[in-house]
């Protein structure tokens, strides 16, 4: 129960008390009063019937009987006796109630108290006797009881209109207390129930009623007592969402570099997914990962590094930033990957912007101990409102490894339902567990050859191109471009292709034709990997095969690994086993090295070839290829299809190109 209605009860109780009790005296006193007024009347009227009858003209019996009659007549006694000395009733008149008025006491006005009223509240009946004389000389007594009929009646009527007021009274008190609980309780409301839900609110600025200008003046302590309270709750209000706003910068920051963190990546690729900011649900995202921090750790102190990667976040949001419209955000997802979220953009304009980031990346790049540029990988896909955030990652994560295994600082682009991408198979785990399990299988890797007819200046040759296969336990084959890019990651490149050359040999003990067998640039890098392949070249049986085994690497190996790829080099040579790059046309500055290193052949894109029949530049960079290599005795190949003009310019610098 409420303190309001609790007061209210104990009030209410207090008057109703009070109503009673004041009723209960008003009519005692009325019936002591009424009880007074008939013990006069008797007296009076018995005295003055006495002096009347003691008269001398009055003592004729009949003459007294007739005053006496004439006063019962009145109706206001009920008893008249008059009695000789000697006690013989000498007249008497009574009167008595009636059975059918039994109920009802009536007055000579036909007025009626109930007779509950009357037994309640009983009047007395006075009696009044007086002597009377005739001269000196005592002739009888006279008694007079008056009839107390109409007194009851006066108390009967007084009482209802009492109790009528006090009901009135009450009634008027019940009105008057709802109306005050009402008004009390929108005071309250008011006066306090808006300062206290102001102590909540926001801004702070509720409209509030100053202390001062209270309705009620008691509340003006507790309204004070609320503005303090509401002030300091504020200022602690204040303090905590300050607190809340550091602790979601914290979460949500990569406390090194200031930017968006994985969690907060993913929150917002999600949204983009969703379309939940109003953009379409398609856009691009790209991942670039800083290769050798590890080694950049290593070799400058903790606070360089942090600020060389904040300086570097710096500059690719200003570049973001000059691309404000399509609201692209950069973010890091660990140690070394960066993201940036493309949302909403068409391929050419986020190409666009990726080469913008990767020239702004390319640029800050340092130099490590060991001489060479720090390197960075870079990964690209798009996405759709079906695509998913696994999806999305699994994507940039297989691109990254694709760009790590070419070892260029080109951009690798997955398209959104790209056939090579198995979802299942992006966990490292899973890799890693099914790359071992082939690994210490007997058959679960192949050899699959390709046979091509080159056609030179001096007629056809024919060479086979091979590449790795792999079956899983479920019984999929997985080309080489899937699985060799995690092998790559997983530090098992090596493993796979010092498998691949076994197999490769043991293809051309069962066929006379050169096979090209492609070897990924970081197995160079690993210490083992030379000694263990010139011990599996070096097996008696394979002597007679070796000359027609040709190894090639990617010619950026000439700029990312020289002295592993010079030392390869030597050692293939000395093994009798022939060695090619492939894409020197995309590492010009690789011609400055060719005369280092023992090669059996170079091969050019297709792309580049067709652009020197139309680019001058181009042309002249060919031909200095061209004219280089066959210096040194090189053969110059294009294993692409070209088109007839570009086959012809070829042909004209003594080059190999894919037989129609």
């Amino acid at each position: 129960m409420s303190l309001l209605k609790q007061l209210l009860i104990s009030v209410t109780v207090a008057i109703v008390a009070i109503l009673i009790g004041t009723l209960a005296f008003s009519i005692g006193a009325a019936r002591e009063y009424l009880e007074g007024q008939l013990q006069s009347e008797s007296e009076n009227a018995a005295s003055s019937l006495a002096l009347s009858l003691s008269q001398p003209a009055n003592q004729d019996p009949v003459t007294q009987e007739l005053l006496m009659m004439a006063l019962f007549d009145g109706g206001q006694f009920k008893l008249i006796r008059l009695a000789s000395p000697q006690g013989e009733t000498l007249f008497e008149r009574r009167r008595d109630r009636s059975a059918s008025d039994g109920s009802v006491v009536r007055s000579r006005h036909g007025a009626a108290a109930p007779q509950w009223f009357v037994e309640m509240l009983p009047l007395r009946s006075p009696k009044a006797e007086r002597v009377i004389s005739d001269g000196w000389k005592q002739v009888g007594q006279l008694t007079l009881v008056v009839d107390h009929s109409y007194a009851s009646q006066a108390l009967w009527s007084s009482s209802v209109r009492l109790a009528g007021v006090v009901v009135l009274a009450g009634l008027a008190w019940a009105v008057f207390v709802v109306l005050l609980f009402r008004w009390f309780r929108k005071v309250l409301q008011q006066e306090i129930s808006a300062q206290v839900q102001a102590i909540g609110s926001q801004s702070g600025t509720a409209a509030v009623v100053p202390p001062a200008r209270a309705v009620v003046a008691e509340l003006v302590p507790v309204l004070s007592a609320i503005a303090d309270t509401r002030e300091r709750v504020q200022a602690t209000a204040l303090e905590q969402m300050a607190r809340i706003e550091s602790l979601e910068l914290e979460v949500n920051r990569d406390p090194v570099t200031q930017l968006p963190n994985r969690k907060y990546f993913v929150n917002e690729l999600r949204r983009a997914l969703s379309g939940a900011d109003g953009l379409a649900a398609h856009g691009h995202v790209m991942l670039f990962r800083q290769r050798d921090l590890l080694a950049l750790n290593a070799q400058m102190s903790r606070a360089s590094a942090d600020a060389w990667l904040a300086a570097m976040g710096e500059q690719v949001n200003q570049v973001l930033r000059s691309h404000a419209d399509c609201k692209a955000q950069l973010a890091r997802l660990n140690g070394s990957d960066f993201v940036v979220l493309m949302p909403a953009m068409a391929g050419p304009q986020a190409m666009s912007l990726v080469q913008q980031i990767r020239q702004v990346l390319l640029s800050m790049r340092v130099t490590l101990s060991s001489g060479q540029w720090c390197r960075w990988s870079f990964a690209l896909t798009d996405y759709s409102a079906s695509s998913s955030v696994t999806g999305v990652l699994a994507r940039l994560d297989y691109g990254l490894m694709r760009a790590e295994s070419s070892g260029q600082a080109e951009v690798e682009y997955v398209a959104y339902g790209d056939d090579e991408v198995v979802s299942d198979l992006a966990g490292e785990t899973l890799w890693r567990q099914m790359l071992i399990a082939a690994l210490e299988a007997e058959d679960a890797l192949s050899l699959s050859v390709q046979l091509l007819q080159l056609k030179g200046r001096n007629g056809m040759q024919e060479r086979g191109e091979a590449s790795l296969s792999l079956r899983t336990a479920s019984g999929e084959t997985l080309m080489g471009s899937l699985f060799l890019p995690v092998a790559v990651r997983l530090g098992l490149s090596a493993e796979f292709d010092l498998r691949a050359v076994a197999l490769g040999v043991a293809w051309l003990h069962q066929n006379e034709c050169e096979l090209v067998v492609r070897i990924s640039l970081p197995s160079l890098a690993q210490p083992d990997f030379l000694g263990r392949l010139r011990e599996e070249l070096s097996t008696p049986k394979w002597a007679h095969c070796l000359s027609l085994l040709c190894l090639e690497l990617d010619a950026h190996g000439l700029t990312a690994y020289p002295e592993e790829v010079a030392e390869f080099c030597r050692v293939m040579a000395l093994a009798g086993v022939g060695v090619g790059l492939r894409r020197l046309d995309q590492q010009p500055t690789g011609l400055t090295k060719l005369h280092t290193l023992p090669l059996r052949y170079v091969k050019l894109g297709s792309e580049f070839s067709e652009q020197a029949a139309h680019s001058p530049g181009a042309l002249h960079l060919l031909q200095a290829i061209v004219e280089t290599a066959t210096g040194l005795g090189i053969q110059v190949m294009v294993n692409d299809s070209v088109n007839a003009e570009t086959s012809k310019l070829l042909h004209k610098h003594n080059a190999l190109t894919l037989a129609a």
